[in-house]
This record gives structure tokens, C-alpha cells and sequence, in this order.
């Protein structure tokens, strides 16, 4: 199994700067910047850990180099000619920080989409990367990955969510550009909460699920 040190869900929090216009109930938005109180971030870090909600054990070893995944469902959804092969969560992630700049101000965004407790695992994740598809890489060449964490398994009453990690530079074939605009305006948190919030409405019918 991995030697990598385990990330628990309150050192994530810690990496991050959470909600800038504040806290909604069903929608969360939070950014991952290089450097926090002196800390170092990475997003290869960030993405482990969310891909590790629960401590990994031996039942969870994966070949050499690849990372256990203890969360209930994940799906990397790359920008549109970028190749993706066995080990691409690794090597996406791992390349990305390679390439960071000493004066890139954001490394990546986190959305957070809370569902009620009657969905189900597979169904959160068709209908959130759905709008990771469609919004993120193809109208804006990123890259992200979508994370399904259920708390009920672990007897938590929290509810269903899932988080996407959203690479903060275009994402073509040559490689990592520049920086999407749309991740660094001001308005940020409430443009991306709207987009969701109007997805949400026009697909969740389609799942027969009130």
C-alpha cells in the first residue's frame, strides 16, 4: 500500500480557503491557493485526500505509485484531446503541480454539491459529472475530478455530496495554459453556484427523484 502519509478530512479543510461569499446549504465553493499560513499546497494532496475520506487499509493496496481510494465513487473528466490512460489521476495531478508558477495565485477550485439522503451513489455522480462534462471541460477546457462521498456508511447523518476538483488553467493537449477567468473573478462562487443550481433543475426530473 501507498507510504504516502493519510490526509484527514480536518487537514483538508485546513488546506483550503472555504466559501468566500459564504456558506449555502445545498452548494459549497471553496479554493485551493499554493500557499496557506506558511504551508505549502499541492493538488495532487488535495485530490488523494478527498479521494481518501476513511484511512486506507491493506484490502484497499492498488499497484505501485497509484493511490488507494476509500470514497464510494470517483470520475476523472478530462478537457477535450487530453489523453488519459492507466494512472492518469496520478500523473495528471502529480503533472499539474510540476508546472505551478511562482506567481500562479490559485491552484484549483472545489465545488461541493449536497443531495438529499434518497439518492444514490451512482446516480450523484452521472448527474454531477454530467455538469463536469459539459461546463467545465468542453465549454471551458478543464479538467476535473468528481469525488462521491456517502457519510451514511460510516453512521454519519451528513448528507450524500460530491466534491469536483477543478484544475484552475486550461487544459489542451500541448499542455497547461492560462489561468479561466471565470475561476478568479470576483464573482466566482455565485456565477458557478447559479450554473449548477440551473443544471440541477433542467436534469434531476429525468431522475425520477423529487
Amino acid at each position: 500500500m501507498s507510504t504516502l502519509p493519510w490526509i484527514s478530512p480536518a487537514d483538508v479543510d485546513a488546506m483550503l480557503y472555504d466559501d468566500p461569499d459564504g456558506s449555502a446549504p445545498d452548494f459549497g465553493f471553496a479554493l485551493l491557493r499554493p500557499n496557506v499560513k506558511g504551508k505549502s499546497n499541492r493538488t495532487a494532496d488535495l485530490a488523494r485526500a478527498k479521494l481518501q475520506p476513511c484511512r486506507p487499509t491493506d484490502a484497499d493496496r492498488l499497484p505501485d505509485g497509484m493511490w488507494p481510494i476509500t470514497c464510494t465513487l470517483h470520475r476523472l473528466v478530462t478537457a477535450p484531446q487530453v489523453a488519459t490512460d492507466v494512472g492518469a489521476l496520478e500523473s495528471i495531478f502529480h503533472g499539474y503541480d510540476a508546472k505551478i508558477k511562482p506567481h500562479q495565485r490559485l491552484l484549483a477550485a472545489v465545488l461541493t454539491m449536497r443531495m438529499d439522503h434518497d439518492w444514490q451513489p451512482a446516480d450523484i455522480l452521472s448527474l454531477v459529472s454530467g455538469y463536469a462534462l459539459e461546463k467545465l471541460a468542453l465549454e471551458r477546457r478543464l479538467t476535473s475530478m468528481t469525488v462521491v462521498h456517502m457519510p451514511g456508511e460510516e453512521l454519519s447523518g451528513r448528507r450524500p455530496h460530491a466534491h469536483v476538483i477543478v484544475l484552475a488553467r486550461v487544459h489542451r493537449a500541448s499542455g497547461w495554459g492560462a489561468m479561466h477567468p471565470d475561476l478568479i473573478a470576483k464573482k466566482a462562487q455565485g456565477k458557478f453556484q447559479a450554473e449548477w443550481e440551473a443544471y440541477r433543475d433542467i436534469w434531476v426530473p429525468r431522475f425520477g427523484i423529487k
